[in-house]
């Protein structure tokens, strides 16, 4: 079968096996119930994204409602699907003036991190970004933005040690489009190569939306190189794949950075084509996530997608316990993740907890991985 039909059945099929998460809204609370507002692309080219964000959120609502609630009142979880930024102000005035939310959570894409971080800074409430990871949604010195997951920063330096410790001496190539998140990776990928004094052979961006990969495919491949980094989204991921094929080229190693890389629907389109391909990204449900794994099976029909619902579990199981470790008061909750400091290994993905003065929690990590028999592993294992 060519690899362009096993795309079509591969989405067609994730198509027919994931029903939204976003058609379980939870009905508007009273004003005095906790309420969590989520912004997310649920339509559109991120929605795979952005559903597998909300998922993680409605499972760490539903575990903190099951032991309690917070302050002793179930929280409810308010999305909204954001699939554009320009949306943003407007969803969040919607959340904190109409839905009475106070807290939102978010993004799924950095893009929509960087709008909405910004009209809820105006409004004066608190942003969990859970999985968003340009660097530059933290360095506007906003009072009111925390991260919990991990930053493209952190991407950039595993990016770096993994080609010093595999890879050193070999051609390499980094290839990335000029979205918010994938240009965000790319920059703290060259910056932390050019650090190490590991040259880069050719380096290739792209618009977000480009019909193909095809000349760029073969820029690389005449190039000569032979390691590639590629910074991508979802629709990249299937050009890169399709446009090598076509051109008989493969690197001879890849690693991968960005959503596109980490669903499990574009693992199981392309198959044999990623095989021996790295990805580098947040966890993807280790053992001490199998409750949430089965949680989340149990719930959907089907296992998780991404490692993004686990990252967001991670970060809104967090934030719940915060905001009750404080009484139910929103206006307390920062200042109360500001003081958590929990060892590595303390969340369910691995996370430990430690914001530095920006926002970022510093006890988050992404992993070099491979795909393994349905999942991703790290590539060590």
């Amino acid at each position: 079968m060519s690899l362009s039909r096993r795309l079509m059945l591969g989405f067609a099929g994730a198509c027919a096996l994931a029903p939204r998460a976003g058609a379980a809204t939870v009905a508007l609370p009273s004003p005095a119930a906790p309420a969590a507002g989520a912004v997310l692309p649920l339509s559109g080219t991120a929605s795979l994204l952005g559903d597998e964000v909300l998922r993680g959120i409605m499972l760490a609502a539903e575990a903190v409602n099951q032991s309690g609630g917070i302050a002793g009142k179930p929280v409810s979880v308010l999305p909204v699907d954001t699939p554009d930024p320009a949306q943003a102000a407007q969803a969040v005035s919607g959340l904190v003036s109409g839905a009475h939310a106070n807290l939102i959570l978010g993004s799924g894409i950095s893009s929509l991190s960087f709008a909405a971080t910004a009209a809820a800074e105006l409004a004066q409430i608190p942003f969990i970004e859970l999985t968003a990871l340009a660097d530059g949604i933290l360095t506007r010195g906003f009072k009111y933005t925390l991260r919990t997951g991990p930053s493209a920063a952190m991407v950039g330096q595993l990016a770096a040690a993994t080609i010093q410790s595999r890879f050193a001496g070999r051609r390499l190539g980094v290839l990335y489009n000029t979205s918010a998140a994938a240009s965000a990776i790319a920059t703290a990928v060259l910056a932390a190569l050019a650090a190490a004094k590991l040259p880069v052979a050719l380096a290739v961006s792209y618009p977000e939306d480009v019909a193909d990969l095809y000349d760029q495919a073969g820029m690389l491949m005449r190039a000569k190189v032979d390691v590639l980094l590629h910074a991508a989204g979802l629709d990249d991921v299937l050009g890169l794949a399709l446009a090598a094929q076509a051109q008989g080229w493969r690197p001879g190693a890849l690693l991968g950075c960005g959503g596109g890389y980490q669903l499990r629907e574009v693992q199981a389109a392309l198959g044999p084509a990623t095989l021996g391909g790295f990805v580098i990204g947040a966890p993807f449900y280790p053992a001490s996530a199998a409750p949430v794994q089965a949680a989340y099976l149990a719930k959907f029909g089907i296992p998780p997608r991404s490692a993004d619902s686990l990252t967001a579990y991670a970060g809104a199981r967090l934030v719940f316990g915060a905001l009750n470790q404080a009484g139910g008061d929103s206006g307390k909750l920062l200042a109360t993740l500001r003081a958590t400091k929990l060892p590595r290994g303390a969340l369910s993905n691995g996370f430990g907890v430690n914001f530095d003065l920006s926002g970022q929690n510093q006890g988050s990590f992404v992993e070099l991985q491979q795909w393994r028999d349905g999942g991703l592993v790290p590539a060590g294992a």
